[in-house]
């Protein structure tokens, strides 16, 4: 499939649940959202998409505020994604996520919440930029993707849902956030976010 490009829009804050939907070159409509919880209890700490042609993901847990790859999970169609966070050192570009699924490995880089990511399989590589901030209507700016190589249904919708996935874990700003909590509490204070549990 030839390279094309696709712009992703936010939903409206209020009353629909935060997220973004677009429409995705020849793959046509998606929806990517991030259901609100009950004010009164912790977040849902999930991201669910769903579109016409894409394969059903969800994203769930994670240690953070958000759902965060740091201790979360990932489904598309039913199937756990395996994950794995891989550091090579602390400066800019030495941490990423690689990801199997079934026989494609995938490799995730980004540069932080709603920033620059990348996902890159074999010949397919997927981009994710942010355009500017609206101070006026104070939302999530637009979000313009760039798809490369033989990109299916399945790329897209990892890349997708993993938009509104805190990845400051992937960052050495986030990284090193982290290092007070994994040395008061250790690396089993993480909320694993197993799928299946309620």
């Amino acid at each position: 499939m030839a390279c094309f490009e696709f712009e992703l829009k936010p939903r409206e804050e209020s009353p629909s649940p935060r997220g973004f939907t677009g429409d995705i070159g020849p793959f046509g409509s998606v929806v990517v959202i991030r259901p609100r919880g009950n004010p009164k209890q912790a977040s849902l700490k999930q991201v669910l998409l769903s579109g016409p042609s894409f394969p059903d993901a969800e994203f769930g847990g994670g240690r953070r505020i958000l759902p965060s790859l740091d201790g979360g999970w990932l489904k598309v169609d039913g199937t756990l994604v395996d994950m794995d966070i891989k550091v090579k050192g602390v400066r800019k570009g030495s941490r990423w996520l690689e990801m199997a699924l079934q026989d494609r490995k995938y490799t995730y880089t980004s540069l932080g919440f709603r920033k620059q990511a990348q996902l890159k399989r074999e010949s397919v590589t997927v981009t994710l930029n942010t355009g500017p901030w609206d101070p006026e209507k104070k939302r999530s700016p637009v979000r313009f993707g760039k798809a490369e190589g033989d990109v299916d249904a399945t790329d897209l919708a990892i890349a997708l849902v993993l938009e509104e996935v805190d990845s400051g874990c992937l960052t050495t700003s986030g990284a090193l956030l982290a290092i007070p909590g994994r040395i008061l509490f250790g690396s089993g204070y993480r909320d694993e976010g197993m799928p299946g549990t309620e």
